[in-house]
């Protein structure tokens, strides 16, 4: 990487749209964006501005610049979560979650898991079952899916199994829950900051 060339590594980038919003900003700064994906950019630029000023841009936005290898590494983590759930047709089952880690990662899971608890008080797996949910809200909220087909598609075991976790967390069936006028949705930036 050439000495004018950067890689940005950023928190609360989870979609799309934050791709962009991203994208726009360093551009307006003076930065040649190279490449974005969820969680980092590269960025090339005669003239990069200094960090703390990206840094307080991001912010502004709902984003922070990550600088330790431990809030990367975490960050990571959230981000092959998120992909897997929201942007692949079929998501990781709860058995396979830790092969998905390891081999994404090339790192031990207890180790990812360790450092994830550490900055979030919460296991992996606990991360992984709330966003899986947020998934099956946000599926169920469109009315284009059968529960059913959300149930395979992001690797719960039974339709039982999902029923069970709209009665236990929201206290309503898929049913009540579909027509209900709260759709009870929560921002993925936000997921790890309430406890559930």
């Amino acid at each position: 990487m050439s000495s004018n060339t950067q890689i940005l590594y950023i928190k609360n980038m989870v979609c799309p749209r934050c791709k962009l919003a991203v994208k726009n900003l360093l551009s307006e700064m003076g930065c040649v964006v190279l490449a974005v994906e969820l969680g980092q950019v590269v960025i090339k630029s005669t003239n990069i501005p200094v960090l703390p000023e990206i840094a307080s841009k991001l912010r502004t936005m709902g984003f922070d610049l990550l600088s330790t290898p431990k809030a990367k590494l975490v960050e990571r983590i959230k981000i092959l979560l998120i992909y897997n759930i929201y942007f692949q047709s079929r998501g990781v089952t709860s058995s396979h979650l830790q092969n998905y880690l390891e081999l994404a990662t090339n790192l031990d899971y207890q180790l990812l898991n360790s450092q994830f608890n550490s900055i979030y008080k919460i296991s992996i797996k606990k991360y992984w079952d709330i966003l899986r949910f947020e998934r099956a809200k946000e599926l169920l909220s469109y009315n284009e899916k059968a529960p059913e087909e959300i149930t395979r598609q992001l690797g719960y075991l039974s339709s039982r199994d999902l029923e069970d976790t709209f009665k236990k967390r929201l206290n309503l069936s898929i049913e009540e829950f579909i027509y209900h006028k709260d759709n009870y949705r929560l921002p993925l930036d936000k997921l790890l900051q309430i406890n559930i």
